[in-house]
């Protein structure tokens, strides 16, 4: 599949300015830094631990702001006509994905940086290499449940009605984790699950590469590639 730089480097201005007029989007990411700040001056330092602040600022930022980075532009790009041009445009769907993630990745990526001195943790606590790979792969796959929601959805705001019940599953259920077995074993199996389990176990013991978690990132992030690019290539087009 040939690449074209310039069509990437198009969408990915486009891309860039829809997120950062968007103030829908743009509450994501700053909710997920004032929510951190807030909890960890107001509550007991006995309850919000390190780790449980930078596992719920990860959340909102990674998985909250990757679904509304991905389904709230394409929505209205959908609204506007805008994608209909690209793919007639002969746009395939590998550089609508790379122009598109560019932008909202880097973002993802210096949020949960800017989170780890917000949340008290020093630096020297955090196994950067595989915190900045698994954080950014949760943000990826979430752009690209997004992505999927923008191709069904109508308008932004039938993408706001999907998103919700999709957002309140993967960042509530690894909170609920911790009081319920059964709960937490679901969770395992789901890429916000093995990222909270992730954080608490580099702060409270020494953290290796798990197979699971690998595989369990691994598969979400292929089959959310898959799904998208199998949807944008059949339903693209319909903005009815």
């Amino acid at each position: 599949m040939n690449l074209s730089l310039r069509k990437i480097n198009a969408i990915l201005q486009l891309k860039l300015q829809s997120i950062v007029t968007n103030l829908s989007i743009m509450v994501a990411p700053l909710l997920a830094i004032g929510f951190v700040l807030i909890m960890k001056i107001s509550m007991p330092k006995a309850v919000m631990t390190g780790a449980f602040l930078l596992s719920f600022g990860v959340l909102f930022n990674s998985i909250m702001g990757g679904i509304m980075m991905g389904s709230y532009p394409l929505a209205e790009e959908k609204e506007k006509n805008t994608l209909r041009v690209l793919m007639t445009s002969s746009v395939n769907g590998a550089e609508f994905i790379i122009g598109s993630i560019i932008p909202s990745i880097l973002m993802i990526i210096l949020v949960n940086i800017i989170l780890v001195p917000i949340a008290g943790i020093a630096m020297n606590k955090i196994n950067w290499p595989i915190y900045l790979i698994y954080t950014t792969l949760s943000g990826l796959i979430s752009i690209m449940i997004g992505y999927i929601v923008g191709i069904y959805s109508k308008n932004q705001m039938q993408a706001g009605n999907i998103s919700m019940p999709i957002l309140l599953i993967f960042t509530m259920t690894p909170m609920f984790q911790m009081i319920n077995k059964t709960i937490a074993n679901i969770a395992s199996f789901t890429y916000s699950g093995t990222i909270i389990n992730f954080i608490n176990d580099m702060l409270t013991k020494n953290y290796s590469p798990h197979f699971k978690d690998i595989t369990v990132l691994t598969i979400w992030t292929i089959l959310s590639i898959l799904i998208f690019i199998y949807a944008y290539t059949k339903h693209g087009l319909d903005s009815e």
